[in-house]
């Protein structure tokens, strides 16, 4: 696994965790420990989720405007 510091900012941990209810240090361990996904793409989020009008499989996710996309599976 990559470490968190190389796939996310800080400014977006910090816009993410509002989303997610958690503050930026548990968005890290959360996905250190994969119970969050980043994904670096729309593309390679659709890859793994496909296109679908609902995600029952998520809890949540959010996009970013530059293309990330934060899930947290059930």
């Amino acid at each position: 696994m990559k470490e968190v510091a190389d796939m996310v900012h800080i400014g977006e941990l910090i816009a993410v965790s509002k989303v997610f209810h958690l503050n930026p240090f548990q968005m890290v361990t959360s996905i250190e420990n994969g119970s969050m996904e980043v994904f670096e793409t729309k593309e390679d989020f659709i890859k793994k989720y496909g296109i679908k009008q609902t995600y029952d499989e998520l809890d949540d996710w959010c996009e970013l405007n530059n293309g990330k996309i934060f899930t947290k599976p059930k």
